[in-house]
């Protein structure tokens, strides 16, 4: 029997959004034709960090100067700060869309942007489309096949989900979340045997990848090995005791101190 029934948190948690100078740091150099413009594109995005109201304010300012895509993207990641992720997200693949998106690359990486937001606003049918398209423009890119995976899973479609991550593992089978990821969309479809799988090949690549030790603590804990899940979850709460493993962990303990069931 699979040992969860609810998304677990390695989808749940592992929206990440790339707040830094990607994808236009390339494309605000030639947005001015001045060294300046990339410049200011960069000061803009370090500034929806630290103040994004104000950012927002000097981003709408930049664009309505011709500031074009780099500027219209600053708006889009000072939204996003502000956590308006629906709006940022419509912006992101808009500009996506048009010719001042950049690059085939960078359009690319503005989907997986857009589709990060929509994931945010809890928009897993319009995050599935973003990284769709993203997929169009980046088929071996394994980060996107990933990303899809996690929309997918959001959604509860956990074997298209399992098809993503085959994918995404394809084009990149060092990475340790790929498999951790694959083994939780295995285990909600009952492959308990291939998911623990799973979780031994991403901790064969990094013996210390916290959510790879949390969920194999759970293992553990499902089958009875209560001082090997202890063992793992200790070791996740040292590495990472800020991080969603981390919750992972805490759970697994608190319920081993009262005698629940896994």
């Amino acid at each position: 029997m699979s040992r969860k029934k609810q998304i677990p948190a390695c989808f749940a948690f592992a929206v990440t959004l790339v707040l830094g100078a990607v994808p236009f740091s390339a494309l605000a150099a030639t947005a001015g034709g001045l060294p300046a413009e990339n410049n200011r594109y960069d000061e803009c995005i370090a500034a929806t960090e630290r103040d994004p109201e104000t950012a927002f304010e000097d981003a709408l300012v930049w664009r309505d100067q011709g500031g074009g895509g780099p500027a219209e993207h600053c708006v889009a990641m000072a939204l996003l700060a502000l956590g308006y992720a629906d709006e940022a997200a419509v912006r992101l693949d808009a500009l996506a869309r048009e010719n001042q998106g950049g690059t085939q690359e960078q359009r690319s990486d503005l989907m997986l942007q857009a589709g990060d937001a929509w994931l945010l606003a809890r928009r897993f049918d319009l995050a599935e489309s973003s990284f769709s398209a993203a997929l169009m423009l980046t088929p071996r890119n394994a980060d996107v096949w990933a990303a899809r995976a996690r929309a997918r899973a959001m959604e509860g479609n956990w074997e298209d989900a399992e098809t993503d991550l085959d994918a995404a593992i394809t084009f990149n089978n060092a990475n340790p979340e790929y498999y951790v990821l694959r083994s939780a969309a295995r285990d909600a479809t009952g492959k308990d045997e291939l998911a623990a799988n799973d979780i031994d090949t991403a901790l064969e690549i990094d013996p210390n990848f916290p959510d790879a030790l949390a969920e194999r603590g759970l293992i553990r804990f499902a089958a009875g090995d209560e001082d090997g899940a202890r063992e793992d979850w200790i070791k996740v709460l040292n590495a990472a005791p800020e991080s969603a493993a981390a919750d992972v962990a805490r759970s697994g303990i608190e319920r081993m101190e009262i005698h629940l069931e896994p």
